[in-house]
């Protein structure tokens, strides 16, 4: 399996500087990734090993033929050669937390 999901299971929502500090303590360097009302990407693949965190709203993340739905402080990992899709669930803004591991950070223009 090239994916893990990982669920938010505290009663409360996290804040970006927990969520931020979290994935600084594992030796990332997040960057924030904003999607906005009804944006979707097409099939991508990444890379290297790659991490997203919701930080508000609510995607729906597409891997390996299985739909999760993400909400806030909620985590996906991802191996590298993963072929996914996001759609921005929210009637606004969603909002992530992204962190590569083993190359260089990209950041991809739409």
């Amino acid at each position: 399996m090239s994916i893990r999901v990982i669920t938010w299971n505290k009663p409360r929502q996290p804040t970006e500087k927990e969520l931020r500090e979290m994935l600084e303590r594992e030796g990332m360097k997040p960057f924030t990734t904003v999607m906005e009302k009804n944006e979707f990407t097409s099939a991508q693949e990444n890379k290297y090993d790659e991490t997203r965190v919701i930080l508000s709203g609510k995607i729906d993340f597409c891997a390996e033929g299985r739909s999760h739905i993400l909400k806030p402080g909620d985590r996906i990992d991802m191996a590298p050669s993963t072929v996914y899709t996001i759609r921005n669930l929210e009637k606004g803004q969603s909002v992530m937390l992204c962190a590569i591991v083993g190359g260089r950070v990209y950041i991809e223009k739409y």
